[in-house]
């Protein structure tokens, strides 16, 4: 799927692609809509990567979905 948003032009505003697609990421990993191995598919990035990358969003790296909580307890 791809996704276009226009996003207005001012000079205060400092979003680039790179936040974008990972603010979204993020948010869509935080709801549960994708995995955290879709979403580092998505984003190109290895585990600890995304991990350190989550809080900068406000978003945790204990998101308790059926995945998640698998791959905790298989570790």
């Amino acid at each position: 799927m791809k996704v276009t948003i226009t996003l207005p032009d001012r000079s205060d505003l400092h979003v680039d692609e790179r936040y974008a697609r990972e603010a979204l990421v993020a948010t869509l990993y935080s709801n549960g809509k994708v995995s955290g191995r879709e979403a580092r598919e998505i984003l190109g990035m290895t585990r600890r990567t995304f991990e350190e990358m989550l809080p900068r969003y406000g978003f945790s790296i204990l998101v308790d979905t059926k995945e998640n909580i698998e791959t905790e307890l298989n570790a």
